[in-house]
């Protein structure tokens, strides 16, 4: 259950891009409580003005996604979830970690990675230039010397990256990949299964010493300027996941 006082969400279903615009899912905020002294209250007094009831703000709840590693499921460690610090980086975590052995699914480098729904290709990283030493050191000391991941310093470590946009502002990002499939290019619409690009471990402070270590696949679902589950607890992130991997 959503914690007291939490918007209460009213749960839709966001179509692919070819399927039309849906209309926004609408956040019922709580009502305010009846004061304990009615008489007292500015609104019974001859001549007070009552206070507008604000307009709910449209937020888009999403559902019907597969996962993007055939046989995955949702890691049960709340640290591979939204919101999870990354301490090495003084950030948090925006989506989700699929790593070998706790993700249900076998993974490892070079695993294909399917596009989580119908979409149309917004960014493909077929150029994509590997992280040195010498450049991951200044990124994380740059990160240490703000306290905080810029956003591009936190793209870059994101490394190879796919995103897909599937309307109302919905876009899903697959990183730190190891190559991206072929015909992936901005542009190209692709249908929710098909093989995007594969599992491997580029942007991540491991990968750039061996080419072994820490192989997964970081998987985001965008909406708008935010990400699913941002600012929630584990316990409210994890039923919105299950929300968005259900029918």
């Amino acid at each position: 259950m959503v914690a007291a006082g939490a918007v209460a969400l009213v749960v839709g279903v966001l179509g692919a891009p070819s399927e039309g615009e849906d209309a926004p899912v609408k956040v019922e905020r709580p009502k305010p409580s009846p004061t304990s002294n009615p008489a007292s209250s500015p609104a019974s007094s001859p001549g007070a003005s009552t206070t507008p009831t604000a307009t709910p703000t449209p937020l888009p709840v999403v559902s019907g996604f597969r996962f993007p590693i055939e046989g995955a499921c949702l890691p049960t460690e709340d640290d591979l979830i939204p919101n999870a610090p990354r301490e090495y980086r003084l950030g948090v975590h925006e989506g989700v970690d699929f790593y070998p052995g706790r993700a249900c699914a076998t993974i490892d480098r070079g695993t294909p990675v399917l596009a989580a729904k119908t979409g149309i290709v917004v960014r493909a990283d077929v150029d994509y230039k590997d992280i040195t030493q010498e450049e991951m050191d200044g990124l994380l000391a740059r990160s240490a010397q703000q306290g905080f991941t810029e956003p591009a310093v936190l793209d870059r470590l994101r490394g190879r990256e796919v995103w897909l946009d599937h309307g109302n502002g919905v876009v899903t990002r697959y990183c730190h990949l190891l190559s991206i499939q072929s015909g992936i290019t901005k542009g190209t619409v692709v249908e929710a299964g098909q093989v995007v690009a594969y599992v491997g471990n580029s942007g991540t402070p491991e990968g750039v010493s061996d080419p072994n270590m820490e192989n997964h696949l970081h998987f985001e679902i965008r909406l708008g300027d935010g990400y699913l589950g941002q600012g929630l607890s584990a316990v409210e992130t994890r039923r919105l996941l299950d929300l968005a991997f259900s029918p």
